[in-house]
């Protein structure tokens, strides 16, 4: 995120009234929030930052109780359509995808498969064109057309969509001066998505850099911001139009990791210090029921120094676990937790 950000980041100032607009707001559980309007949903798009993992465990954290309500088609832009295999193996691989190959991402990509909804992939089917503003219609319609494709097949999907950054918004200069995906996808099928942004309303990696309205809220958990006639607060971006910010509160750590990566029964596990290989070393952690030397790691730690004690994150269950160094070095062994 640092990185990201920079040492640059300017504070992204808003006007007295509007910040006593959101100070009179009330927060209220984002997780709660979103389940009870996709009660009447069909179709829900949802983004993240590329840069921030905790974007990928909240949209993960959702995925059991949609499918609950009927949701059964998972479309993202992470995925490569050249891994056809991926509904029937299970599990992400080194094919699946670009940002898929982060540990996160594949979590959500096995709770996805795990809670039965099929993976779809939808950023492909556009030329890539010298000339910007051509370039974004042409990816933003594609996307948008192989999204309608799921719908042409079954009417009746719900359909749930990750997607990164600005595609998730609705108006007409949703990504610059261009309609974005779920605008034009609104476009296209003639039914209003309901859009989720996690990217205004979230820390960023330079102190003091978020939007001003981050700096104002107020939450102890995920949350979103109603207003006394219940409507949700989604102004936090002067150029956004979803129909929701969900505010993401400060990371705290526990183990040396982000308390957050410590949600659908994982819990820290410190692993025996490696005795083959020099440091600092990567530890992979890969679970002993996917048997495929290019499966993407359960979670992954660096170890600065033998005394360094952070912890996986990790579910119960049977684990092979293999330290690498930069020399390439590398010890294999196996845990149960």
């Amino acid at each position: 995120m640092q990185t990201w950000d920079g040492p640059g980041q300017k504070l992204r100032p808003v006007s007295a009234a509007d910040s006593l607009a959101f100070l009179a707001l009330r927060a209220a559980d984002a997780h709660e929030y979103i389940l009870q309007r996709a009660r009447t949903e069909q179709i829900i798009i949802i983004n993240e930052a590329h840069h921030n993992p905790r974007h990928r465990v909240f949209t993960a954290s959702l995925l059991p109780e949609l499918a609950r309500l009927g949701f059964r088609y998972f479309a993202a832009e992470g995925l490569d359509r050249n891994d056809s295999l991926l509904n029937q193996r299970g599990y992400p691989t080194l094919k699946t995808g670009y940002y898929t190959k982060e540990p996160q991402f594949a979590h959500l990509l096995r709770t996805a498969l795990q809670t039965g909804f099929q993976l779809v992939p939808y950023d492909y089917g556009f030329v890539h064109e010298s000339d910007p503003a051509a370039g974004i219609l042409a990816r933003e319609t594609a996307q948008a057309r192989n999204i309608q494709r799921i719908l042409q097949a079954d009417p009746k999907a719900k359909i749930v969509v990750h997607c990164g950054f600005s595609h998730v918004n609705e108006g007409p200069n949703g990504m610059y001066t261009q309609m974005a995906m779920a605008g034009h996808l609104r476009k296209l099928t003639g039914l209003n998505p309901f859009t989720i942004d996690q990217t205004a309303l979230t820390e960023s990696g330079t102190p003091g850099g978020e939007y001003a309205y981050y700096r104002l809220a107020k939450a102890p958990t995920s949350s979103v911001f109603i207003d006394v006639q219940q409507q949700p607060f989604a102004a936090a971006g002067s150029q956004m139009s979803p129909d929701v910010n969900v505010f993401h509160p400060r990371t705290t750590y526990r183990s040396g990791r982000p308390e957050w990566v410590f949600s659908a029964g994982r819990q820290p596990v410190v692993v025996a210090k490696p005795a083959k290989v020099g440091f600092p070393c990567l530890i992979l952690a890969y679970t002993a029921a996917e048997n495929s030397a290019d499966a993407i790691p359960v979670d992954i730690i660096e170890l600065q120094k033998p005394e360094d004690r952070k912890a996986l994150a990790l579910a119960k269950g049977r684990y092979l676990l293999i330290a690498k160094d930069p020399a390439g070095n590398t010890q294999t062994w196996a845990l149960s937790n």
